[in-house]
């Protein structure tokens, strides 16, 4: 036969006990009815929870590259808005070229054109996307292009030594007059387009880099998400534009004048050709990512659905276990008080 020993410190801490257990499940109930969410995954999900961490894992992997895609999006909308005001007025000015080349009297029409296309042609290849440089290929925290304008740019520094030492005269000089035909397109075929190609280009013309962004649109997928202003459209435009407006056209003879406008011509229109191909290709990418995005939206609501299943609690249940819990503990803190009051003093 066996007794069992009781005594007042035995019954209190049982009390204790229960009120302490009580009340970490009312925490617990509590947590998990606020946030809808199990309060330990781990612990509620057992050997399952491997299957929720993997599941979370890829969930935030898609989901960072639909971010991604957001972001070249942006940039891709950008570059298109960009090289379409350069086309426009690449068109414009191809249009002017050909009504004016049989009037050398027209040629400060020409360079104000001229003038003005060179500045837009500068500042949208200078185009800032959240503090990028959208046209700087990976070099996105360099601006790109230099500025023909400014007389210390790099650019219009070696224009003008490139003139001085085929002529031994500046653009501004009368002398330029004297220029032939056949010099003019000595010039242009030679010292002239060296400075829109490599090495020349590099050092004084663009700071870009030839690389340009590539973006990873989906788990297998990667596409170039940028133009490069090094790009051939972008020189031939500068070289027509440069030539247009620092040749000293004003002063040249009419047939070295059409020699120049010539040249113009066919720079402009292999720049128009250039962005307009560019343009299709950024057009392409901008369809792969959009279809991309969908892709993945649909994937990662899948993943979400699952991870809810597993993770997430019956509200409703949860409420009804919360006020039972609730109950209980109201009941185990009236037991106590009354075992509390209990004293063989009481009965003596």
């Amino acid at each position: 036969m066996k007794t069992t020993y009781i005594s007042t410190i035995s019954l209190a801490d049982a009390s204790r006990r229960q009120i302490q257990n009580q009340s970490s499940l009312v925490q617990k109930l509590g947590v998990e009815l606020s946030s809808g969410r199990k309060f330990d995954v781990g612990l509620d999900l057992g050997t399952r929870t491997g299957e929720a961490v993997s599941l979370r894992s890829e969930f935030n992997f898609l989901d960072g590259i639909i971010d991604t895609n957001a972001l070249a999006a942006s940039r891709l909308d950008v570059s298109q808005a960009a090289m379409a005001d350069i086309l426009s007025d690449a068109n414009d000015f191809l249009s002017t070229l050909v009504a004016l080349r049989e009037n050398d009297g027209s040629s400060d029409i020409v360079k104000a054109d001229a003038v003005g296309n060179m500045e837009l042609l500068t500042s949208r290849l200078n185009s800032q996307l959240n503090g990028s440089f959208v046209f700087a290929g990976i070099n996105s925290d360099v601006e790109p292009i230099a500025d023909y304008s400014d007389p210390g740019s790099a650019n219009k520094i070696a224009a003008d030594l490139a003139f001085f030492t085929e002529f031994g005269i500046t653009q501004s000089d009368p002398g330029v007059a004297a220029i032939t035909p056949s010099a003019m397109d000595t010039y242009l075929n030679g010292a002239f387009e060296t400075m829109f190609t490599d090495p020349a280009w590099g050092t004084s013309w663009s700071s870009a880099s030839s690389s340009v962004m590539v973006s990873r649109i989906s788990a297998s997928e990667t596409v170039n998400s940028s133009v490069s202003a090094n790009e051939q459209a972008f020189r031939d435009l500068a070289a027509a534009y440069t030539m247009m407006s620092d040749l000293g056209n004003e002063n040249l003879d009419p047939g070295t004048w059409k020699t120049v406008v010539d040249k113009a011509i066919e720079k402009v229109g292999s720049g128009i050709a250039g962005v307009t191909s560019q343009m299709g290709k950024l057009g392409n990418v901008q369809e792969q990512v959009s279809l991309a995005s969908d892709r993945l939206k649909v994937q990662t609501d899948i993943l979400n659905r699952r991870i809810n299943d597993l993770e997430n609690v019956n509200s409703e249940e949860t409420a009804v276990r919360l006020n039972t819990a609730l109950t209980q503990l109201e009941t185990s803190y009236a037991v106590t008080a009354r075992m509390q009051g209990l004293s063989i003093l009481n009965y003596l």
